[in-house]
């Protein structure tokens, strides 16, 4: 089955507190004599991704039915929009999410990694 961000909800992080790690995918192997070497672990590799954004309060419920319902409580996998390339990628929670209320709206942390 194919997930998709739903379209009720914003697609973009907020622009200040994206926080982007990728994941190293090199191995190296010490040898006898020499310098160690080097190889890819993957042909592809995990970056993750640290991002905020703001719901209203039915945007908000949309998106815990989303989380909790579709997506079995951020285990399943779905396509959402890159930030780096702004085109749709496969991407999964790494964790829970968070929400701060701030003014009537939420701020709501996304925790999550493109899985290509």
């Amino acid at each position: 089955m194919i997930i998709f961000w739903p379209d009720l909800l914003p697609a973009d992080f907020l622009a200040d507190g994206l926080s982007i790690q990728p994941q190293s995918n090199v191995i190296r192997t010490a040898m006898d004599a020499g310098p160690k070497k080097a190889r890819r672990r993957y042909t592809a590799r995990s970056v993750y991704f640290n991002g905020k954004q703001r719901f209203d309060e039915a945007e908000l419920a949309v998106f815990e039915q989303f989380f909790h319902n579709v997506l079995a409580d951020g285990v399943l996998r779905f396509f959402y929009k890159d930030p780096l390339s702004n085109q749709m990628d496969e991407f999964r929670f790494t964790d829970n999410y968070s929400a701060i209320e701030i003014g009537g709206m939420y701020e709501v942390t996304l925790p999550m990694e493109r899985l290509s």
